[in-house]
């Protein structure tokens, strides 16, 4: 006999792997973004801690009720982060500030940014990493 598998139940597996994916791009942008910095490429490191800061969105995003519905969500990864709760409000106004920072540095309307900057958002977004993976119950350290 054929095995049943309940539309939820198929629903969390696949919430669950685009949560893990989401985390494992953000731990490798965040490793990036650190040699970035270390190579004094300050523009290329804030672009990777940023980006790695959206994917932990999408992970806790991925992670919370607001994966469930199609209809009536904001497209942007910050304003969807504002409804998952009120860390996750107080993250994306934390990381959306960086939005038009790293607009300008791409799009080349401004030529440089400050170490200062790029070493705060790498920390912001380290310290963001560690506080998704303990809502998880993930304690990378003890492994």
């Amino acid at each position: 006999m054929g095995q049943i598998i309940s539309a939820t139940t198929r629903f969390d597996s696949q919430a669950a792997h685009r949560r893990d994916d989401f985390l494992a791009k953000a731990r490798v942008l965040l490793s990036q973004a650190e040699v970035y910095r270390d190579k004094s490429q300050l523009i290329e490191a804030l672009d990777a801690a940023y980006q790695a800061a959206l994917r932990l969105a999408g992970a806790r995003i991925a992670d919370s009720p607001l994966a469930r519905r199609r209809r009536g969500l904001p497209s942007g990864a910050w304003e969807q982060l504002k409804l998952v709760d009120e860390a996750g409000e107080a993250q994306a106004a934390e990381f959306s500030a960086y939005s038009r920072l790293r607009s300008r540095l791409l799009s080349g309307a401004q030529w440089d940014v400050s170490e200062v900057v790029v070493d705060e958002l790498i920390g912001k977004v380290a310290d963001f990493l560690v506080a998704v993976e303990g809502s998880l119950g993930w304690n990378l350290d003890a492994a």
